[in-house]
């Protein structure tokens, strides 16, 4: 009878956290959605919603994939995992209701992800629950999760399918239903989240270190069966791009098929990150100025270099049609993503776009980057990484929008100020987690291999962070520092119920 009573109390604690997090969540939808993203409704839309809403769309109604008739590689520039998403909810709801109904299921999922994270603690720290419930309380009331719950984008959906991957490796058994379910779902969480891609050589590590007692043929047939469980789900997707167009494309074109990032303003982006973190400075130069740029001194060797980079400003301005499209400020509006008669009718854009000198820029652009990171080396491979590491860690303020851009004004820096440092309070508490419990906790390394790689891909190799890149890697350093805070919280039950999973020291 104590057990029972035990377990009802225990339950009553989680269900009370996630009605807590359900709350929170609905509350934002209804009212804070409004206040923070001004909009009308309980869902938002902002500049990549409509490639992943018309890619669905324009499948069902046209017979094609893509979000972007113009452009060739807009039939490959959306992963199909969150177009299908949001697409199963046009298909039961309408399309008038589809986008609102998706923020609600992403309100449903992410509390359900609340009972994830709790689950996921109790495996590891069994001796103690109230690290646990901890746990569920910080994720049931993170911030920074809760805001992106109402956006018609893959953030929620990525986070919490990474919160189960994390937690079915946890459950590990040697079956083959398991090693073809972890390696699926190591593909599905790939398939709406590109850079998530990670999870496949952590998943392959961690089978190979349950295993490595094991015979070599059983290593073998292990790691065969998660790869083929990857494969299954992901090799879908190369095979239709190979048989579309006759290439090669294994996730996406390096522009994601959007006009507005074509080779011309995706060069100027990868050398301006030579040289600092912020792009929207220079971005904005180029769009409204029409005199030369001053760049820093610093972003070059010699005068003929910063001619060529004027020259190329010039050029720009002139014929480069990403460039074009940013400044006439019609890449973040429904109206950019237009059917085959649209496009027909717009001769503006059609005269514009087949003038363009868009290869002749991103060679220039990709000319000065290469010689930068030759003559700057140390410069180049540590200073802008090493400052976007240092924002990963401690940003405190919200960044300003490029001019062109129109976007909702943020809250009140004072109020942006203790929300970051909280974060950045938890992000050091989870790597210090890791740090003190990963050697009697070795589930603890795939966090640390999953955030480290994240952090290591968007602060070292694509520059040009934006904080939601880094939102999977947050949420799973939530755990680490539960079960650091959980050593100073006071004992469980001595007859609470515990698992087989390892335990950090107390």
């Amino acid at each position: 009878m104590a057990t029972t009573a035990s377990t009802r109390i225990a339950f009553g604690w989680l269900f009370g956290i996630m009605l807590l997090g359900l709350a929170l969540r609905i509350a934002f939808v209804l009212k804070g959605t409004a206040a923070f993203y001004h909009s009308p409704g309980p869902f938002v839309l902002n500049g990549d919603s409509f490639s992943y809403t018309l890619a669905f769309e324009n499948l069902w109604l046209r017979g094609r994939y893509t979000f972007d008739f113009l452009e060739p590689d807009a039939s490959f520039g959306r992963l199909p995992g969150y177009p299908f998403f949001y697409g199963a909810h046009w298909i039961v709801f309408g399309s008038a209701r589809a986008a609102a109904a998706t923020a609600w299921s992403q309100v449903l999922l992410d509390t359900g992800a609340i009972a994830l994270v709790f689950a996921i603690l109790r495996r590891l720290e069994p001796n103690q629950p109230r690290t646990a419930y901890l746990g569920a309380l910080l994720y049931a009331a993170y911030p920074f999760i809760i805001v992106w719950v109402p956006i018609i984008g893959t953030e929620i959906l990525a986070t919490d399918l990474t919160l189960l991957w994390f937690w079915v490796m946890l459950q590990w058994r040697p079956t083959p239903l398991y090693l073809l379910g972890i390696g699926a779902l190591a593909a599905l969480v790939l398939l709406v989240r590109a850079y998530m891609g990670v999870l496949l050589p952590i998943t392959v590590m961690w089978v190979l270190w349950q295993t490595r007692k094991a015979t070599w043929h059983s290593i073998a047939r292990n790691i065969g069966l998660a790869m083929l469980g990857f494969g299954l789900l992901y090799g879908g997707w190369p095979v239709r791009n190979y048989l579309l167009a006759h290439r090669l494309v294994l996730l996406k074109p390096k522009t994601a098929g959007y006009a507005n990032q074509t080779v011309d303003v995706d060069e100027f982006y990868q050398w301006v990150h030579c040289w600092t973190t912020n792009e929207n400075p220079w971005l904005d130069s180029v769009l409204i100025g029409k005199g030369r740029i001053h760049f820093p001194a610093a972003a070059f060797s010699s005068a003929a270099e910063e001619n060529q980079a004027q020259q190329l400003v010039a050029c720009a301005r002139q014929c480069g049609s990403g460039f074009w499209v940013l400044r006439n400020g019609i890449s973040n509006s429904a109206s950019y993503y237009r059917d085959t008669a649209a496009v027909l009718a717009d001769t503006a854009y059609q005269k514009h776009h087949f003038r363009s000198c868009n290869e002749e820029i991103g060679a220039g652009f990709q000319s000065l980057r290469r010689r930068f990171a030759a003559e700057h080396p140390f410069r180049f491979w540590l200073d802008v990484p090493l400052q976007n590491v240092q924002k990963a860690l401690f940003k405190s303020t919200m960044a300003k929008a490029p001019v062109l851009e129109k976007r909702a004004a943020p809250p009140r820096v004072g109020l942006m100020q203790l929300l970051f440092g909280y974060r950045t309070v938890l992000v050091l508490l989870g790597w210090g987690g890791i740090l003190v419990g990963i050697r009697r906790q070795p589930a603890l390394g795939l966090v640390a291999a999953v955030a480290g790689l994240i952090y290591l891909y968007i602060c070292f190799l694509y520059r040009g962070l934006e904080m939601r890149y880094l939102l999977q890697a947050d949420v799973l350093l939530l755990i680490p520092a539960a079960l650091w805070l959980g050593r100073w919280l006071p004992a469980g039950p001595a007859n609470a119920s515990r698992s087989s999973g390892p335990v950090l020291p107390a």
